[in-house]
């Protein structure tokens, strides 16, 4: 692909999916959108997107993959979530992919990707790659059991210690409304590190991205697939899930539908449509699709 694509930069914007959709039909594949401010953000399967101001990642990218047939289109998603594995996996962060898109350090999320796309007769005419990413955000005020980001990380990580320097402007005016995360789940006071360059690391992980997706066009998506899943958060090992009854409201959040039978099972993978292969305890084999099961998630590492 070609890297010199267009990036549109927006202080506000509703959604940069619904840019990008807006958009798409006039711009070349590649062309990014990205916001410092989302009205109407949107995440994977009816959740909002909480991203303070100017202090992280949220942006759409436009791919144009009519190699594809639609029964495919599981692909781009993992064409993605392995570049941004990759990305974080060169600053040193141990993430893994959390099925069916979102990428995890340990048990935080760090990163969500929505992918919507457009089928043309027997072609995947269209795919909006909407990706938000915690890069400069401490303090998270939604309900969102368990977030971190790139600064809190590598903050935990390198063992920055000492004394506050003048507080980040994003911990001002919050009251008791706000919480400020780290990978413990408790409260870390700002420390003076030096934010990420936004603009340094969107060229970074679109590097990553945009390689993984030649790597797809290049005949290389058995590679790519296998990637993800070796890199599947708690593969292989036995954990609680929820199993989703079919007929659950589909505007409401996984994470926040309670309703369901408790199993004791473990991911082995997903299957060409992106559904998850899970083993139970008594060796049955199920697949589920993207509703289908919610992970049990203490928030904590």
């Amino acid at each position: 692909m070609d890297k010199n694509v267009s990036i549109k930069w927006y202080g506000t914007l509703d959604s940069t999916n619904s840019q990008a959709r807006r958009e798409a039909e006039e711009s070349c594949e590649g062309s990014v959108w990205i916001a410092d401010f989302q009205t109407a953000g949107r995440g994977q399967r009816g959740n909002r997107w909480e991203s303070r101001k100017g202090e992280n990642l949220t942006f759409s990218i436009l791919f144009k993959p009519e190699f594809l047939p639609p029964h495919k289109q599981f692909l781009i998603s993992q064409v993605c979530a392995v570049g941004i594995y990759r990305y974080l996996a060169g600053k040193g962060m141990p993430a893994s992919i959390k099925w069916p898109n979102d990428i995890y350090i340990g048990n935080k999320k760090i990163c969500g990707i929505l992918i919507e796309n457009s089928i043309s007769g027997d072609k995947l005419s269209v795919s909006i790659a909407g990706i938000g990413l915690n890069l400069n955000q401490t303090q998270f005020a939604s309900d969102a059991p368990n977030p971190t980001s790139l600064l809190i990380e590598t903050i935990v990580r390198k063992g920055y210690a000492g004394r506050p320097s003048a507080p980040h402007p994003a911990e001002k005016g919050e009251g008791n409304h706000a919480r400020q995360a780290d990978a413990t789940g408790g409260h870390r006071p700002w420390v003076g590190m030096k934010p990420f360059d936004r603009k340094e690391e969107l060229r970074l992980l679109l590097g990553y991205i945009f390689t993984a997706y030649d790597e797809l066009k290049e005949g290389f998506a058995q590679e790519l697939a296998n990637e993800y899943t070796e890199n599947l958060y708690r593969l292989g090992e036995f954990h609680k899930f929820i199993e989703i009854a079919p007929d659950a409201p589909a505007d409401i959040p996984v994470e926040k539908i309670m309703q369901g039978k408790e199993i004791t099972a473990r991911i082995m993978g997903c299957d060409e449509a992106g559904c998850a292969i899970l083993e139970h305890e008594d060796g049955t084999v199920r697949s589920y699709p993207f509703k289908g099961i919610r992970y049990v998630i203490s928030g904590r590492r």
